[in-house]
């Protein structure tokens, strides 16, 4: 009797779901509207959002090496029986290559047609939309290994928690940390870093946590470009003329440095008046006409007013501009040599 009752719930539960019939109100239901059951719910439980991981996987066997001496292009397919599918991955210099087995480094020759491998691209890659896609990955793996190992490549955070929350790395001593030249890092280096994680045993918590045999930092450090200082205060260089100034160039209580005015402007060949009533200077070249005053933040070029965020000042009964204004006034172009002297190119 159970067993019939169960059948029966079943086959009213399956006609509920997939019956696509209007049900019309019988005399009980006073003639009001009935909601079918596909209906919107106003009050549902909220669901989190799914953090999708910042590197996409795919792993198959290499069916295909092509390699014209400059060009090196892998087909790589899960399903050998599909001629549709598979990834053409192309590998150039940028792309890391490893063998699971060694956790090391290896070169593009060594790949051969059928070794197993992972290939790892970026979720924002740009492939094509030919059958298959192709793009340039950023990390291929060898297969080789016979132990057990799981490899996570990932953006991490300062807390070195991966980006998807997926896997939390307690780095000890033991732990092998380089860059993608090999060179050793400090554990404080690969923090908010993208990186090639090998491990082996990890909690069941939530993130997972592991102590990584190995941890390699994809990116290359940014080189910061040092722009060379001012030293040098009484010359410049115009036109590839070197120029002794009258005044000398100096820093203000803000540290902006600051250039005189009219050598720089006789330099330039610009004519200039001042104004000694209104503490106001005009500098003329043919069409260019600009204007300043002593104490405002403004500086007038093609009849538009210009803030550089320092205004003009007087020192030892010379007027001077900041350094900005040069380039952002005079449009000139202004580079510092490596001996600290300003050179100006008209």
């Amino acid at each position: 009797m159970k067993k019939t009752k169960k059948y029966i719930i079943l086959s009213l539960a399956t006609c509920i779901t997939l019956s696509p019939i209007a049900v019309k109100a019988d005399n009980g239901s006073d003639g009001k509207e009935i909601i079918p059951i596909s209906a919107p719910i106003d009050k549902v439980d909220q669901i989190e959002d799914v953090v999708m991981a910042d590197y996409i996987k795919y792993e198959g066997k290499i069916t295909e090496v092509n390699n014209n001496g400059k060009y090196l292009s892998i087909l790589v397919k899960n399903d050998e029986s599909d001629p549709y599918n598979g990834m053409v991955f192309h590998i150039n210099e940028e792309v890391i290559l490893l063998n699971d087995k060694t956790k090391d480094f290896i070169t593009s020759d060594t790949l051969k047609k059928g070794m197993t491998v992972s290939g790892y691209y970026d979720k924002n890659t740009i492939m094509t939309m030919s059958l298959p896609p192709q793009l340039t990955p950023d990390v291929i793996v060898v297969k080789e290994a016979e132990e057990p190992g799981t490899i996570h490549v990932s953006k991490f955070n300062e807390d070195l928690i991966s980006s998807d929350g997926t896997l939390k790395l307690n780095v000890d001593a033991e732990t092998v940390r380089i860059d993608r030249n090999g060179n050793q890092l400090e554990k404080g280096a690969i923090g908010g870093k993208d990186l090639i994680v090998f491990y082996t045993i990890s909690t069941k918590s939530i993130p997972a946590q592991t102590t990584p045999e190995k941890i390699i930092v994809m990116g290359e450090d940014e080189e910061v470009k040092v722009e060379p200082e001012i030293t040098v205060l009484d010359k410049l260089i115009v036109n590839e003329k070197e120029i002794t100034l009258n005044k000398s160039l100096y820093k203000n209580e803000k540290d902006v440095m600051m250039i005189p005015l009219r050598d720089i402007a006789e330099a330039l060949e610009y004519e200039i008046k001042w104004n000694n009533e209104s503490k106001t200077a005009e500098l003329t070249k043919g069409a260019q006409w600009t204007a300043i005053t002593i104490g405002e933040d403004k500086y007038n070029f093609a009849k538009m007013l210009i803030k550089l965020g320092t205004a003009p000042e007087v020192k030892d009964s010379s007027t001077y501009v900041p350094f900005s204004f040069l380039e952002e006034v005079l449009k000139v172009r202004v580079e510092i040599t490596e001996k600290g002297m300003i050179e100006i190119g008209l």
